[in-house]
């Protein structure tokens, strides 16, 4: 009779787990509010690489450490920032990292933006995550870019929108970890 029992039990939950796993999987059901459109229009800008949409998408800077690494050079100004000056790790953090939109554009649009990447930031689960910092509203749009596996944690890419004269606007990029 127990093992009946546990039998039952065990087809409810693998029951269970299913119908959660295909509700995950359904394609991203946004919800009905403004970042929400926010994010579709900036995939939609990302997707058919309109820059002057992604702009108006965008505050004048955009917190981004990927920026300051993206190439073999920069990664070398960065490496001889950390020598040097004792103060680095305040000046990346406090004046590099923060890029104005028209360099992001010119330097670091198509780096980061690929394809590739586009296709799985429209394709992969989206969590939006609300914040008020200082009074001033916050929606974090998390993506799980990379599946973690037995060998790899995987990884999200964070993207802050902050509230600026009533609209959302692309604030930061992060990766995690």
């Amino acid at each position: 009779m127990k093992k009946r029992t546990h039998i039952i039990f065990l087809a409810i939950f693998l029951t269970f787990l299913s119908c959660a796993k295909n509700k995950k999987d359904e394609k991203n059901e946004f919800p009905k509010n403004e970042i929400s459109k926010t994010w579709n229009n900036f995939l939609n800008a990302l997707d058919s690489n309109r820059k002057k949409d992604f702009k108006e998408l965008s505050g004048k800077k955009i917190r981004c450490y990927l920026c300051l690494e993206n190439t073999l050079a920069e990664q070398k100004e960065i490496e001889v920032l950390k020598n040097n000056d004792s103060l680095w790790y305040d000046k990346i953090y406090d004046e590099l990292i923060y890029i104005p939109i028209d360099s992001f554009l010119k330097k670091d649009f198509d780096l980061i933006f690929n394809p590739e990447f586009v296709n799985a930031l429209k394709e992969k689960k989206t969590i939006f995550h609300k914040r008020i910092i200082d009074g001033i509203e916050y929606y974090e749009v998390l993506v799980t870019t990379t599946e973690p596996t037995l060998d790899h944690e995987g990884g999200q890419h964070n993207f802050q929108f902050k509230k600026i004269n009533g609209k959302w606007k692309l604030n930061g990029i992060e990766t995690i970890p």
